[in-house]
């Protein structure tokens, strides 16, 4: 097919503040602008101001969807429906090509809300499933019973979940949700989950689904550049790192033990959460060095990879594709992670890092990745070479272009 594709990616998180689904979403539009595409990111930021304004963030053209902050508590689904999703909906179709086809490729749940019924024969509409929304309303996949298109299902998660009363009473409208979430995914052009394993959860739920797994990118060439320059963050010259949220999902709960038993140099943690004055508590009572840079600039994050004796990724959810170890990888970093989810399809054990499926596991993996340099050494020779051969920008672009190819998204 000739002519240039003409793409809007809705995104409920993007740059500058975000995590790694957000991040992934601005890597994707980035690799598309360098293939010739033109692409707009929508995103909606719950930031208290009203309107939309077009600008640039780090180098991929986006329009701002403003509108008030969330409130906490059960009523932000129900003013996401009734208020941001018909706004990010209009914005979309303001950039709707008038005459050539247009992919509309949502990158999270709200987007995918808002994208779904501007679909016709010119407008083909991808959803990518980065995490579990599609299953769950707190989309974690965690402590879950049952279906959560019923009404059982989802009172019994919400009961387990130790929900509120005033939740609980909301459990038809999470139930319906739940079954238009599905509804989102039979009806897609294309859904594209970001591991095999999340690609298996998809077909589970919607079998007639046309869903194809095309991995999270990294760009190794321009992370490789980046590692070899100065860090900007005072650290000791030896620790282990870890990248995340201080949250139980992540497996920070597992970080005080880990530092009891193994007794690292050092350890440096980028990221804040709940669970910080607990690990700051044991790292003293171990007598080991504890840096904690909160939310720490993301290339100094990425020289801390590089330089790590070891990256701690005991995360206990059903991890979707972590970008947190695409870049490690990408960096060279040595890992140590739990086999959750699509993180196997990372981490080849013994090749590309270390699996461990208990912390006893974990524990002896660390001392053993310790006490041989030989291990560490050709575990990041190793890794570099996964990253650019499975994926590198190149790689996993050609997949993307070609799925959409195959659904007419290209004028």
């Amino acid at each position: 097919m000739s002519g240039q594709r003409h793409i809007v990616m809705p995104s409920d998180v993007f740059p500058p503040k975000c995590g790694g689904a957000g991040w992934s979403a601005h890597a994707l539009a980035t690799a598309l602008l360098a293939q010739g595409a033109h692409v707009t990111a929508v995103v909606p930021r719950a930031d208290g101001q009203s309107g939309s304004e077009q600008t640039d963030i780090a180098g991929v053209p986006t329009v701002e969807d403003h509108h008030q902050k969330d409130r906490n508590g059960q009523i932000r689904q129900v003013l996401r429906m009734v208020m941001v999703v018909p706004a990010l909906r209009a914005q979309i179709r303001t950039l709707l090509h008038p005459s050539a086809t247009t992919i509309v490729h949502a990158q999270h749940m709200l987007a995918a809300q808002a994208a779904l019924p501007l679909r016709t024969n010119r407008t083909r509409i991808v959803i990518t499933v980065r995490d579990h929304w599609p299953w769950d309303m707190q989309a974690t996949g965690m402590h879950m019973v049952g279906d959560q298109r019923s009404m059982s299902g989802i009172w019994r998660t919400l009961q387990l979940r130790g929900a509120s009363i005033g939740t609980r009473l909301l459990t038809p409208f999470y139930a319906w949700q739940m079954r238009q979430r599905a509804e989102l995914i039979a009806r897609a052009d294309l859904v594209i989950a970001v591991s095999a394993h999340m690609a298996a959860r998809v077909r589970a739920l919607v079998p007639t689904a046309n869903v194809h797994a095309v991995p999270n990118m990294v760009d190794v060439d321009a992370i490789q550049r980046l590692v070899s320059t100065p860090l900007q963050i005072a650290v000791p010259a030896q620790y282990v790192l870890f990248v995340g949220k201080l949250s139980a999902n992540k497996g920070a709960q597992f970080i005080p033990e880990l530092i009891r038993r193994i007794r690292p140099p050092a350890i440096v943690i980028a990221g804040d959460g709940p669970l910080q004055a607990a690990i700051v508590a044991a790292a003293a009572d171990a007598a080991v060095p504890c840096i904690v840079l909160d939310w720490v600039d993301h290339n100094d994050v990425l020289r801390l990879m590089a330089g790590c004796q070891a990256l701690w990724f005991p995360s206990s959810w059903d991890e979707p594709l972590s970008r947190v170890l695409l870049e490690a990888l990408a960096c060279g970093a040595p890992i140590i992670a739990m086999p959750t989810g699509g993180t196997p399809e990372i981490i080849i054990d013994g090749t590309t890092g270390l699996l461990a499926t208990t912390l006893d596991a974990f524990v002896a993996a660390a001392q053993r990745l310790a006490g041989d340099a030989a291990l560490a050494a050709q575990l990041r020779v190793n890794s570099l070479q996964h990253a650019r051969r499975t994926f590198a920008q190149d790689v996993v672009i050609a997949q993307m272009l070609a799925h959409y190819d195959a659904i007419g998204a290209q004028s």
